[in-house]
């Protein structure tokens, strides 16, 4: 079973990736603790996840530019 402290921070972490938001630490608490029993029922074990695990928003992939070499011209 999840600890107060893993549900705790996992809601710590919630909050922040999603901006800091105000009004929401009961929604960010109940949500830390539904991922982390969800884990704990699939992997039949406690299981304390890394930041890493949750789903960060995806960020753009970074932008190609032109190619640096050049042609001489003829």
């Amino acid at each position: 079973m999840a600890t107060e402290e893993q549900i705790r921070a996992l809601a710590y972490t919630i909050w922040e990736q999603e901006g800091c938001p105000e009004g929401k630490r009961e929604e960010h608490y109940y949500r830390a603790k539904q991922i982390l029993e969800e884990k704990e029922a699939t992997s039949g074990v406690d299981f304390e996840p890394p930041p890493s695990v949750i789903n960060l928003p995806s960020t753009p992939s970074p932008k190609k530019g032109k190619s640096s070499t050049r042609r001489k011209k003829a």
